[in-house]
């Protein structure tokens, strides 16, 4: 249970072979190739110049197919109306071996003819719904006209003039008289008081009226035109943008048509997507074929070619360089050199640990992955991963579910990488959120007790087998900081233990050593005010605090180069016991989160049980308890998730944990929708 060594693999192969060879590689997945070194460009043996073969281009066609592909599929999907379980995303690859591959390969022509065809059937349904949205927009706006029996561009004859237009709001001929003698007034004043302006003749004909739009034919005499186009102006008459040239009737119908058609097009299209249902399976292994050789591609651009050679290089973990050089050595004649990785190069970092600590290594990964320097966190951690986590939740009910859910998920489903890995966590999570639950007295909150009292009339309840933190929260806040400074000291233990095994062993007693020192003195003192025990502890107590103090001072200024600098150094880090006890005190969410499970848990079983009588309770019960508890375990499972993750990253990794390395990263077949085997 350590940090995976690797060693520095370097392979010299026929170009011959680069391809075959490339090709196992992947297959195995335990190579991390490097990039080439430019500067170790140069002439070979054999006078011939290193190259890099140029990749940019295939790739980005093997971009766009792929994006391609996956649209097709996502369509037929949708228009095939092929149904997706939820789960459906945790489930495992379809087992493929190599024949069955190569089967399949024999077909990779005939499914990108069939994603080419399809694509064609996209892009007409990318076309033509935006086109349908279009025309139908320019129909709305002239069905209003579909009655008007001469062309909206009609101007009159020689003496009478026409105008076309359209007015806000709901107009008849004696209101549109009334605003046009009133717009008329405002713009030609009468010359005396006792005059009322005229108004020009003219003659309207409603094209159709609505609440929101009349549109109608002003007529007019031709001299009074300038005059009357004022005044329609004045009360918003708007002339069609847009004017046919025909009766509006005639336009309508080639809208119509030219929508017709395109919707006829598009269900044409979508009937020719959905009729290759059929064929998903050979879409899903172009997609995963595709996905192989855009890899490959990324990984023959890593290699540095000669006349008649390939040069590849990267890291390997130790435990499967033997059997990749035997299954190299067995099938190509190539030249394979391995060392151990030099100080200077950046080794790629990954965890090797059991089944009950593996789940957790993507928390230490996700925050920074480690360097040769780091020791493994994740023994430690997982422990107080799950420990944590399940006393934030602290319901054995919900424990439960989670330990059945993941079960079913893992049984059923064959998840696979993270997703399996996940599920074993939070099935550990699950397990312990039951021990806490029932150490607690809490499942499903206090459903055994509501239902007793409000259905039976009998008070038996889940008795807790240590301690209800709801009547003792004082308990439960001593327990959580008790175990907060525990988790401190592990990562303390940590960092002193990584510290002797790179020989920095007076670091370790000075920086880690002293510390212990002090809060052993401290703990002597707390103890016995706590717990007396009839030893002097209250008085060695200090004096073992003072020297574990007196070591820091005199030893955490040693890096300084003057005496000063020494001193101060080492005052100030007696500063950072106000580190550890804020630290401390953030365990507290520990209490904080436990609670809150159990109360919410609690008000949803009042609120199920009190309302109602008899078989309306029971009514009003159910769904009130599903809902409640199931919007309980929700936010309660997330909050011990993230307050759990935060306590390893802030309190517990900040102790002796530095990071900052490069995460293992092997090349390998990256498919989503099969996996590959070799047959045996």
């Amino acid at each position: 249970m350590a940090i995976v060594p690797m060693k520095h693999i370097e392979i010299i192969a026929l170009q011959r072979d680069a391809k075959k060879v490339v090709e196992l590689l992947q297959r195995e997945g335990v190579v991390d190739l490097s990039e080439p070194e430019t500067e170790a460009e140069g002439e070979t043996d054999s006078g011939s110049e290193l190259m890099i073969i140029p990749t940019s281009s295939t790739l980005t066609q093997l971009d766009r197919n792929l994006e391609m592909i996956r649209s097709a599929i996502a369509s037929v999907e949708e228009y095939s109306h092929t149904k997706t379980s939820i789960l459906a995303g945790l489930s495992g690859r379809k087992e493929l071996t190599l024949d069955q591959f190569s089967e399949h390969a024999d077909r990779v022509e005939q499914s990108m003819k069939i994603a080419y065809d399809i694509d064609s059937a996209i892009r007409i349904i990318e076309n033509e719904t935006p086109a349908i949205m279009h025309v139908t927009h320019q129909l709305n706006h002239l069905l209003p006209w579909k009655n008007l029996d001469i062309p909206m561009m009609y101007e009159g004859t020689q003496r009478v003039a026409c105008r076309i237009g359209s007015i806000q709001g709901a107009f008849g001929e004696t209101s549109l008289h009334e605003t046009l003698s009133k717009a008329f007034a405002e713009t030609h004043p009468a010359p005396s008081d006792s005059d009322v302006p005229e108004l020009p003749k003219y003659e309207t004909d409603f094209v159709s009226v609505s609440k929101e739009l009349t549109c109608l034919c002003v007529f007019c005499h031709r001299n009074d035109l300038e005059v009357m186009d004022e005044t329609l102006r004045k009360i918003g008459f708007i002339i069609p943008s847009d004017p046919t040239r025909h009766p509006p009737a005639n336009r309508i119908e080639r809208l119509k048509k030219r929508i017709q058609d395109a919707q006829d097009a598009v269900a044409n299209a979508r009937e020719k997507i959905a009729a290759y249902k059929p064929d998903l399976p050979g879409l899903y292994f172009l997609s995963d074929y595709l996905l192989m050789r855009k890899d490959k591609y990324e990984a023959l651009g890593r290699l540095l070619f000669s006349r008649k050679a390939v040069i590849l290089k990267g890291f390997v973990p130790c435990r499967d360089a033997d059997r990749l050089l035997s299954k190299l050595n067995e099938k190509y004649m190539l030249a394979i050199e391995l060392r151990d990785p030099k100080e200077d190069e950046e080794v790629p970092g990954d965890f090797s640990n059991n089944a009950f600590v593996a789940p957790v290594e993507d928390i230490v990964q996700s925050y920074s992955p480690p360097t040769s320097r780091d020791i493994d966190p994740n023994p430690v951690m997982s422990f107080f991963y799950y420990l944590f986590f399940g006393m934030m939740l602290s319901d054995a009910g919900y424990g439960l579910i989670m330990v059945l859910g993941t079960l079913f998920v893992i049984i059923r489903l064959k998840p696979e990488g993270t997703t399996r890995m996940n599920m074993y966590k939070f099935l550990f999570c699950g397990v312990s959120s039951v021990i806490w639950g029932l150490m607690f007295g809490s499942f499903f909150g206090n459903v055994v007790n509501a239902v007793g009292t409000a259905f039976f009339h009998s008070n038996v309840s889940l008795d807790a087998l240590w301690f209800n933190p709801v009547e003792k929260p004082l308990e439960m806040l001593i327990l959580s900081l008790i175990l907060g400074f525990i988790h401190l000291m592990a990562g303390l233990a940590l960092k002193f233990v990584n510290m002797w095994k790179h020989n920095d062993k007076l670091g370790a007693i000075f920086d880690v050593g002293s510390w212990w020192i002090v809060f052993t003195g401290l703990g002597m003192m707390i103890v016995n005010m706590a717990v007396p025990t009839g030893l002097p502890l209250e008085k060695i107590g200090p004096w073992v605090a003072i020297a574990g103090a007196a070591m820091l001072v005199l030893t955490q200024g040693r890096s300084s180069p003057s005496i000063p600098g020494k001193i101060m150094g080492g005052l100030g880090s007696l500063y950072g016991i106000s580190g550890y006890f804020s630290d401390t005190l953030s365990y507290s969410r520990l209490m904080a989160l436990g609670l809150v499970t159990g109360i919410v848990g609690q008000v949803f079983n009042t609120i199920g049980t009190v309302i109602g009588s008899g078989i309306v309770r029971i009514f009003i019960f159910i769904p009130v308890f599903i809902f409640g508890h199931a919007v309980n375990l929700g936010i309660s499972a997330l909050g011990a998730y993230v307050h759990t993750n935060r306590l390893q990253y802030v309190e517990f990794f900040s102790k002796f944990y530095e990071g900052g390395g490069k995460a293992f990263s092997p090349f390998s077949t990256r498919t989503r929708h099969f996996k590959f085997k070799e047959d045996k």
